[in-house]
């Protein structure tokens, strides 16, 4: 949970009906100095938030989880693209005030593989490459490396499956992912598409 959430109210309307400080009406109070604990009476849903405590105008939509720990997720503008809507000064503050950060991304595809790294195998060629927020790179064989817990895209078999990726990092300047590097031509029976998960701070 960021600390000084301030102003973190909840929309009631969608963010495209809403903006600025014409929907806050449920201010966070007193303001925290430090992290707060979990919230007693806000429930978990889509809040604004300032995490640099400058002007309003700047404030970032995100979703709150109080019971969890706290979770501050940034959703990505749409699922199948690694773009946020987010400044770089907003961004910066975000990584300041967190400690650990988490995303998932799963490629889901057809007759396509996109990573098979394990013990005694030697990573595809053609194996993705993650670019990340401060610019590393996360790939088969490197320094950085995804938790892998699915490689269903190895089975070429005429049907989709998916390979499911976990960045988990106490370098919060990692995430999120900005990029994917590498991925194989779509072509006549093979096929792919992205699913990009939130960027989840604590």
């Amino acid at each position: 949970m960021l600390p000084l959430l301030q102003p973190c109210i909840q929309l009631g309307l969608s963010g495209s009906q809403c903006a600025g400080s014409t929907c806050r009406t449920k201010p966070w109070a007193p303001p925290y100095i430090h992290t707060p604990p979990p919230h007693p009476t806000l429930p978990a849903g889509t809040y604004w938030v300032d995490p640099n405590l400058g002007c309003s105008s700047d404030t970032i939509e995100v979703s709150c989880n109080f019971t969890h720990g706290g979770q501050t997720c940034l959703k990505p503008i749409t699922a199948s693209k690694v773009e946020f809507a987010v400044s770089r000064v907003q961004m910066n503050f975000l990584h300041l005030l967190s400690s650990e950060v988490t995303q998932h991304i799963t490629i889901h595809c057809l007759n396509m593989t996109v990573w098979q790294e394990s013990t005694g195998q030697t990573p595809a060629k053609q194996a993705v490459r993650f670019r990340a927020w401060n610019g590393q790179i996360f790939e088969a064989g490197g320094q950085f490396r995804p938790e892998v817990s699915v490689d269903g895209c190895k089975v070429q078999d005429g049907r989709w499956h998916q390979t499911l990726f976990t960045f988990r990092t106490q370098d919060p300047q990692q995430l999120p992912i900005v990029g994917v590097d590498n991925l194989p031509p779509a072509s006549s029976g093979k096929q792919y598409r992205l699913e990009v998960g939130p960027a989840c701070f604590l």
